[in-house]
């Protein structure tokens, strides 16, 4: 199962102004949506820059806050899975997107499925990775929620489900209208995410399987925001 080597962010000094621009204003409290077009506008930023800077980079405080939530531990515990968030970003990384390491410490890509899915082939890889993941780490049970909404989802959490007995692996996957409302209900179990909106409401801790997988499966490397906007 080879890997898509295209995953290729272009970081030159104009990319590391807008960084910087952009980090300085949201970190003092400047609406994200109109710093985004001022500074999208200023540098003549493409759409994927654009979405870098959005969901990469957050003021200071809202950074650190969501990567004291990061961990790697899950053998024993509860682990309740945001399943199309973590596919999706190990799917658009086999198709070659831009992915990087938000000033948060989590992977995110650039991706924009909008819940539209092509590649089932691909897809279903990506499944089987995750669940080698789970296999490997031995959390006490796996519960994985797919949004109702996204094309194929009744057909995707049987195929999982299946694979997840046939594999040993307690839990099962389900189908649900709203993935990020349950998991903004845990209190014990950990969470697996990068939404932003979900993490800032967790009560609990949340492991970055994407990252995890990508980094040990295919020896990935993502070029980390933290340091396009430090001082230069």
């Amino acid at each position: 199962m080879a890997a898509n080597n295209t995953n290729n962010l272009m970081v030159d000094e104009n990319f590391r102004n807008a960084c910087r621009d952009y980090f300085y204003l949201v970190d003092h409290e400047f609406p994200e949506r109109g710093v985004l077009k001022l500074v999208g506008d200023r540098y003549r930023l493409n759409g994927d820059q654009r979405t870098v800077l959005y969901r990469g980079i957050s003021a200071k405080k809202r950074s650190e806050v969501r990567k004291s939530l990061l961990t790697n531990d899950v053998e024993g515990k509860e682990l309740v899975i945001d399943g199309y968030n973590v596919l999706f970003t190990l799917l658009n990384y086999r198709l070659g997107r831009i992915l990087f390491i938000s000033t948060d410490n989590y992977l995110r890509d650039a991706g924009s499925l909008h819940g539209k899915l092509r590649d089932e082939k691909t897809f279903r890889e990506c499944t089987d990775l995750m669940l080698k993941y789970l296999k490997s780490k031995q959390p006490v049970s796996a519960a994985i929620y797919l949004d109702a909404p996204v094309s194929h989802s009744q057909k995707h959490a049987l195929m999982i489900s299946e694979n997840m007995k046939e594999a040993g692996i307690q839990g099962a996957c389900y189908v649900i209208r709203s993935a990020d409302w349950a998991l903004k209900q845990q209190q014990t179990a950990v969470i697996a995410t990068a939404d932003t909106a979900i993490i800032e409401k967790a009560l609990t801790q949340v492991v970055d399987i994407p990252r995890d997988i990508l980094e040990r499966t295919y020896n990935a490397t993502f070029p980390e925001l933290s340091g396009l906007i430090a001082p230069g």
